[in-house]
């Protein structure tokens, strides 16, 4: 594979999409800010209540006073779930590049794109149950302990055993973590071409495609990928007073860039599937 060649392809597959079509590009900032909609009300919403005077009817806030973390923790729950289907619609979108649609398509079928989204998550997320089960076994004792110390105003455990076996835990996970993503990111471009879910979990295929790429191969890609896309954000995030709006401005490209790349790496293996 010539990564060169990939990066500089899927560069021009991006430049050409997005400049030739601003609308697109606009769209795709819209879709990718909505996730973070339900947080942003969730934070000033527990601001108002903790300042010292509400902004809204100039009575006392909460200042001083224990939250209730209770009704805390269900916010934050109510709004995890709504940025995971408010990020489907952008999701599903990722999947149009990943069928190897030229050019670059544009942002239609919202019903189909929310619907895409979510089969994409819930692929997503099956595959990262066993890294799941590993955290909640390995990290989880030790972590639930410290919780219930810090709660109950106690000194925090301070045998070496607990942070080593949280330390042990969560490098158990990352790397448990790393190999299904491998395989769900198989998993997903699979789904992305066949249209079917189940095709999705289909292993033979999936680590058959894999293999043909080549296991050193793939793995190297995704890695010069990252490569690329954690020093380009790095750039634009250090970039004095704008970067932050930058990085909103350039969140489609590095979107569309790695999905392209991507779709280009699985077209290697060859007799790729047709999108449906």
């Amino acid at each position: 594979m010539d990564y060169g060649n990939t990066i500089g392809e899927a560069f021009a597959y991006t430049k050409d999409g997005l400049l030739g079509n601003i609308g697109t590009w606009i769209l795709l900032i819209i879709l990718s800010v909505l996730p973070a909609i339900p947080f942003i009300l969730i934070m000033v919403m527990f601001l108002v209540m903790l300042g010292p005077e509400s902004a809204f009817t100039g009575t006392p806030g909460m200042a001083g006073a224990m939250p209730n973390w209770i009704v805390l923790a269900t916010w934050f729950g109510i709004a995890f779930i709504l940025a995971i289907l408010l990020s489907a619609f952008y999701s599903g979108y990722t999947l149009k590049i990943l069928r190897g649609i030229k050019p670059l398509p544009a942002v239609t079928g919202f019903m189909t794109l929310f619907t895409d989204g979510i089969k994409y998550f819930v692929i997503q997320f099956v595959y990262m149950i066993p890294a799941l089960i590993v955290f909640c076994a390995t990290v989880g004792p030790a972590l639930l302990e410290l919780i219930t110390a810090a709660m109950a105003g106690g000194e925090m455990p301070t045998a070496p055993g607990i942070w080593l076996g949280m330390m042990g835990g969560i490098l158990l996970t990352i790397v448990v973590a790393f190999i299904c993503g491998l395989i769900a990111l198989g998993g997903v471009v699979r789904f992305a071409r066949t249209g079917s879910v189940g095709e999705g979990f289909n292993f033979s295929a999936i680590l058959e495609t894999i293999g043909k790429i080549g296991w050193g191969t793939y793995i190297i890609a995704l890695i010069i990928m990252g490569i690329v896309i954690f020093v380009v954000t790095i750039v634009i995030s250090i970039i004095p007073f704008v970067g932050g709006i930058l990085q909103l401005i350039l969140a489609p490209w590095i979107g569309v860039f790695s999905m392209r790349y991507i779709c280009m790496l699985f077209d290697t293996a060859g007799g790729s599937t047709p999108s449906p």
